[in-house]
């Protein structure tokens, strides 16, 4: 049975990527961010959140420098699960996700605030309902 190290870390990449948080090393000596940690991208890009195999996994919130966020569950590094992906210009989806789409019941509220609720598959959204405040 192998043995792991958890340890925290706080590392710069060699293209100049950043990582604070914990990390495990297996018994076969390679470093993976495991548990919970902020990569930060040379870019600009921000991750905090849960971390397994050295991917985003579980819940976290992704920022990019366009203003643009999601907040949710992932897997493998990808939206999986219940999230909200909020746009640069306001535009929001909340619900389900499936490999970074949106997929299945979800509430889109567009740039003028109108709210759609419905079923999301893909790049289809049949059936969509306004919301009316009355």
């Amino acid at each position: 049975m192998s043995e792991t190290t958890t340890l925290k870390i706080s590392y710069i990449f060699p293209n100049g990527d950043k990582y604070e948080g914990e990390c495990c090393r297996p018994s076969d000596g390679e470093v993976m961010r495991k548990g919970s940690g902020t990569h930060t991208s040379a870019s600009g890009v921000t991750y905090t959140g849960e971390w397994d195999n050295d991917k985003m996994n579980g819940r976290g919130t992704l920022t990019h420098r366009s203003g643009a966020f999601y907040s949710g569950l992932f897997r493998d590094n990808m939206y999986h699960g219940k999230g909200t992906y909020r746009f640069p210009d306001g535009t929001e989806y909340t619900g389900t996700f499936n490999n970074n789409r949106f997929e299945g019941e979800g509430v889109f509220t567009d740039s003028r605030g109108l709210v759609w609720r419905g079923m999301f598959h893909n790049k289809a959204a049949l059936g969509l309902k306004l919301k009316v405040n009355v």
